[in-house]
């Protein structure tokens, strides 16, 4: 609600502040519960700073490079893990004692680097837009600053009033439903007041769109309007953990030292190189995203972590780790790197993307909440249970349950989740209704539909 109500450019900055002010907190702590403190603050940057990012890269990006601009995060992202890696094992070796607190003080020399370059950096023009368009009818209402303009300066063009409509590729004519469409000058698509509309929800264009407050209430009326789009998003958040990556990243030392990589030097490497993959492959991704598809793309990195956990499951099913072969050595390894491969390659990169594809810019900032709400219960569950679920039911068991979560999780994206490249969120939504997954439940709501017709005609 903050990003969507502040702006993109004011919830980076927020965000970079916050993370400053966690990393100070850090750096002089005195005791665990200071610690703690700046740990949660820190968490608090964390969580808006991949809200107002994805959006913000979204809806600077020309459709043709949207793709690519948004996965940049992703790759910054695994690039953080990689030099966290060194930076922490450089400052261990070196500052034994205080070290850590060097170690979190970095993060706000990489905020302060951001925060004064994005003083430099318009705000969302496609939020300003909507914006603008939200409170046509509130008085008194101050844009700052033109969107149009704004648009052409973040592309270097020249200021032309033909530039308005040239923000991304001309949108199709509005076949299905144009009562509930509105198209702006930038491409993007938002529903707007219809007597359809109203009769279904009692929902105004004032509290669909951007108002002076933006309530919890207010968004639980706008994402019932998108529930397809909800489930989508639900699904990536909760399976993009559950496919086990996180595990196999946050414990990757663990999972070395039981593979039989006993000293520190050992683990420290392969956790190294894995970090250093990630990296490879995700820029990779960017290159050829908006070639080979978003689609396409998800599917094939879920099949090779379908793969990689099943070498995993076989590696680990050694009663005694002790007495585990080479050979199952060499394919637990192949699974490990198997897994972030294929993570780097599929949810990595995509699942914010395709959330912020699938939702207009009237609710885009709060769905990406939403689903980073749903994606850190999902990964506190998937962390605090892969330890004791070892202990518990044996140490392949947990690999077995991500293989069998991930590889049913397939066949949903077959049926279920569209290509999002290149279209805006009503072309998204008239593809859905074609998928095997949509069609059926469109086709229950139409036979309830006419059975209750058919109970008020009798």
């Amino acid at each position: 609600m903050l990003c969507d109500n502040i702006g993109r450019k004011k919830a980076i900055l927020l965000t970079d502040l916050i993370f400053i002010l966690g990393a100070v907190i850090l750096l002089f702590a005195h005791n665990i519960f200071t610690v703690l403190v700046g740990r949660v603050v820190v968490g608090v940057a964390v969580s808006l700073s991949g809200i107002a990012d994805v959006s913000y890269l979204h809806e600077i990006s020309p459709v043709e490079w949207r793709g690519a601009i948004v996965s940049c995060n992703e790759a910054c992202i695994s690039l953080g893990f990689f030099i966290s890696y060194l930076a922490g094992y450089y400052i261990s070796l070196n500052y034994p004692e205080n070290g850590w607190r060097i170690m979190f003080f970095l993060s706000s020399v990489i905020a302060l680097i951001q925060f004064i370059g994005m003083l430099f950096m318009p705000e969302s023009p496609v939020w300003l837009k909507e914006k603008e368009k939200g409170r046509d009818q509130e008085e008194n209402v101050y844009i700052p600053e033109n969107p149009v303009r704004l648009n052409n300066k973040i592309r270097n063009q020249e200021e032309d009033a033909s530039n308005s409509t040239n923000y991304q590729n001309a949108a199709p004519a509005v076949s299905e439903n144009p009562e509930l469409y509105q198209q702006d000058s930038f491409g993007e698509f938002a529903k707007t007041e219809s007597s359809m509309m109203r009769k279904k929800s009692k929902i105004t264009l004032k509290n669909l769109g951007f108002q002076s407050k933006i309530t919890i209430r207010a968004f639980f009326s706008q994402i019932s309007l998108y529930y397809r789009q909800t489930i989508i998003a639900v699904f990536l958040s909760v399976i993009q953990q559950f496919c086990g990556h996180p595990n196999v990243l946050n414990f990757a030392p663990e999972i070395f030292s039981q593979l039989g990589f006993i000293s520190d030097e050992a683990s420290l490497g392969s956790t190294l190189l894995l970090g250093a993959f990630k990296f490879i492959v995700t820029c990779l991704i960017i290159w050829k995203i908006e070639y080979l598809g978003r689609r396409f793309l998800l599917i094939l990195g879920m099949i090779v972590i379908s793969i990689s956990l099943l070498f995993l499951t076989v590696a680990f099913a050694s009663n005694n780790m002790d007495e585990m072969s080479a050979a199952n050595r060499y394919i637990a390894l192949a699974g490990v790197f198997g897994v972030a491969i294929g993570y780097a390659g599929s949810f990595g990169p995509l699942t914010w993307l395709l959330v912020s594809e699938l939702f207009p810019a009237v609710i885009r900032g709060r769905a990406l909440g939403f689903s980073t709400i749903i994606t850190y219960l999902s990964a506190s569950i998937v962390s605090y249970t892969f330890l004791s679920g070892q202990v518990m039911f044996g140490s392949y068991v947990p690999f077995a349950v991500y293989f069998t979560l991930n590889t049913v999780s397939i066949f949903f994206v077959i049926v279920a989740v569209p290509d999002t490249g290149g279209k805006n969120p009503l072309e998204i939504e008239n593809e859905m209704k074609t998928m095997r997954w949509w069609r059926k439940e469109k086709k229950n709501e139409l036979l309830g539909n006419v059975s209750s017709n058919h109970g008020r005609i009798t």
